[in-house]
Protein backbone atom coordinates (compact mmCIF):
# COMPACT_ATOMS: atom_id res chain seq x y z
CA UNK A 1 0.00 0.00 0.00
CA UNK A 2 1.44 3.51 -1.42
CA UNK A 3 1.19 6.26 1.32
CA UNK A 4 -1.84 8.30 1.37
CA UNK A 5 -2.23 12.23 2.33
CA UNK A 6 -5.72 12.51 2.76
CA UNK A 7 -7.35 16.30 2.44
CA UNK A 8 -9.07 16.87 5.83
CA UNK A 9 -11.21 19.26 4.28
CA UNK A 10 -13.00 16.51 1.28
CA UNK A 11 -12.59 13.76 4.58
CA UNK A 12 -15.40 16.51 6.28
CA UNK A 13 -17.11 16.66 3.32
CA UNK A 14 -18.04 12.76 3.10
CA UNK A 15 -19.04 12.76 6.85
CA UNK A 16 -21.42 15.75 6.27
CA UNK A 17 -22.98 14.33 2.70
CA UNK A 18 -23.65 10.86 5.30
CA UNK A 19 -25.37 12.75 7.79
CA UNK A 20 -27.38 14.94 5.48
CA UNK A 21 -28.79 11.54 4.25
CA UNK A 22 -29.60 10.42 8.13
CA UNK A 23 -31.70 14.16 7.65
CA UNK A 24 -33.80 13.58 4.57
CA UNK A 25 -34.63 9.68 5.81
CA UNK A 26 -35.49 11.50 8.53
CA UNK A 27 -37.64 14.13 7.22
CA UNK A 28 -39.12 11.76 4.73
CA UNK A 29 -40.22 9.59 7.65
CA UNK A 30 -41.53 12.71 9.83
CA UNK A 31 -43.77 13.63 6.53
CA UNK A 32 -44.66 10.17 5.45
CA UNK A 33 -42.49 10.83 2.17
CA UNK A 34 -41.05 7.45 1.98
CA UNK A 35 -42.58 5.59 -0.96
CA UNK A 36 -43.71 2.33 1.13
CA UNK A 37 -44.75 0.65 4.04
CA UNK A 38 -41.62 -1.66 3.96
CA UNK A 39 -39.71 1.39 3.49
CA UNK A 40 -41.17 2.92 6.73
CA UNK A 41 -40.45 0.01 8.35
CA UNK A 42 -36.96 0.12 7.94
CA UNK A 43 -35.89 3.78 7.72
CA UNK A 44 -35.26 3.49 11.84
CA UNK A 45 -32.63 0.96 10.92
CA UNK A 46 -31.21 2.74 8.05
CA UNK A 47 -31.45 5.92 9.83
CA UNK A 48 -29.30 3.89 12.88
CA UNK A 49 -27.16 2.71 10.18
CA UNK A 50 -26.26 6.02 8.84
CA UNK A 51 -25.35 7.32 12.15
CA UNK A 52 -23.21 4.32 13.25
CA UNK A 53 -20.97 4.82 10.27
CA UNK A 54 -20.61 8.78 10.40
CA UNK A 55 -20.09 8.11 14.65
CA UNK A 56 -17.14 5.06 13.50
CA UNK A 57 -15.75 7.61 10.47
CA UNK A 58 -15.51 10.60 12.98
CA UNK A 59 -13.50 8.58 15.37
CA UNK A 60 -11.64 7.42 13.63
CA UNK A 61 -10.76 10.56 11.59
CA UNK A 62 -10.12 11.97 15.68
CA UNK A 63 -7.34 8.98 15.98
CA UNK A 64 -5.74 10.20 12.56
CA UNK A 65 -5.67 13.67 13.40
CA UNK A 66 -4.13 12.94 16.84
CA UNK A 67 -1.47 10.62 15.40
CA UNK A 68 -3.15 7.38 17.19
CA UNK A 69 -3.73 5.95 13.25
CA UNK A 70 -2.58 6.14 9.73
CA UNK A 71 -4.49 8.66 7.81
CA UNK A 72 -4.39 5.72 5.06
CA UNK A 73 -6.95 3.64 7.03
CA UNK A 74 -9.41 7.06 5.70
CA UNK A 75 -8.01 6.81 2.21
CA UNK A 76 -11.14 6.92 -0.54
CA UNK A 77 -11.36 7.58 -3.67
CA UNK A 78 -13.22 11.00 -2.94
CA UNK A 79 -10.93 12.32 0.16
CA UNK A 80 -7.10 12.29 -1.91
CA UNK A 81 -5.22 15.05 -1.14
CA UNK A 82 -4.55 16.68 -4.72
CA UNK A 83 -1.89 19.47 -5.15
CA UNK A 84 -2.48 22.45 -4.38
CA UNK A 85 -3.68 24.68 -7.39
CA UNK A 86 -4.17 28.73 -7.64
CA UNK A 87 -6.81 29.89 -5.77
CA UNK A 88 -8.14 26.57 -4.45
CA UNK A 89 -9.02 27.34 -0.31
CA UNK A 90 -6.47 26.07 1.75
CA UNK A 91 -6.72 22.77 3.31
CA UNK A 92 -5.01 20.36 6.02
CA UNK A 93 -3.64 17.43 5.14
CA UNK A 94 -3.47 14.06 7.01
CA UNK A 95 -0.16 12.45 5.74
CA UNK A 96 0.46 8.83 6.79
CA UNK A 97 2.40 8.03 9.81
CA UNK A 98 6.09 7.35 9.51
CA UNK A 99 6.87 3.66 8.80
CA UNK A 100 8.92 2.24 11.63
CA UNK A 101 12.32 1.16 10.28
CA UNK A 102 13.25 -2.65 11.08
CA UNK A 103 16.26 -3.35 13.41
Amino acid sequence: MRPTKVSLAAELAAIADTLESAQLIAELLVNSGLPDDDTVKRAPRMLESVLALAVGRVRLLRKVVIGAADAGLLEHRNNQALPRGEGDDPDVVLPPLPTKKKR
